[in-house]
């Protein structure tokens, strides 16, 4: 039984079962339908249209049986650049980076869409500052202190004084 590796293109995903099988183009004038595609556990995908990998193929086509399997499949105008040794990016054809793993964080960047996060409790920890910012508003979250506007303000006048913990610019 025999094997051979050679490069594909995806056509379409089936998606819908316990494991995603696609319909490529392998060897010149050759298609092949129902293809599993391997994928590590905890990330799955469903490659844009176009897409190149790898085909691995098995048996014979004239009576032993032939296995085939698609490895990879990447979308090269999709595709981060220049990421350094040890980093890693997930994304998606639109230009959505969901995980930026490196020196400098972890990053989400999904453009000007909407972001979600849901949970029972969420908490948000930082080590020196909280910064949240919507358009020109800012709140700035540090040990002791919540700064409203941006930082330097006035302390905020409570029912029994000035708060020592809440500041605001005007």
């Amino acid at each position: 039984m025999g094997g051979r590796l050679f490069r594909i293109e995806h056509v379409e995903a089936d998606d819908s079962g316990d494991q995603q099988t696609l319909t490529l183009y392998g060897l010149p004038n050759e298609t092949l339908k129902k293809v599993p595609r391997i994928q590590s556990f905890g990330e799955s995908s469903n490659p844009p249209v176009g897409s190149h990998g790898m085909g691995l193929q098995f048996g014979s086509a004239d009576g032993g049986r032939l296995l085939n399997a698609a490895l990879g499949l990447e979308h090269a105008p999709s595709r981060p650049r220049n990421l350094k040794p040890g980093q890693k990016a997930v994304y998606d054809d639109k230009g959505n980076i969901t995980r930026y793993l490196g020196d400098d964080g972890i990053w989400h960047d999904a453009k000007d869409k909407p972001q979600k996060i849901t949970g029972k409790t969420i908490e948000i920890t930082g080590s020196d500052k909280v910064v949240v910012k919507v358009g020109d508003m800012t709140v700035t979250v540090t040990a002791g202190r919540v700064d409203l506007g941006g930082e330097g303000g006035s302390p905020v006048m409570t029912q029994a004084g000035p708060s020592s913990v809440v500041f605001a610019k005007t």
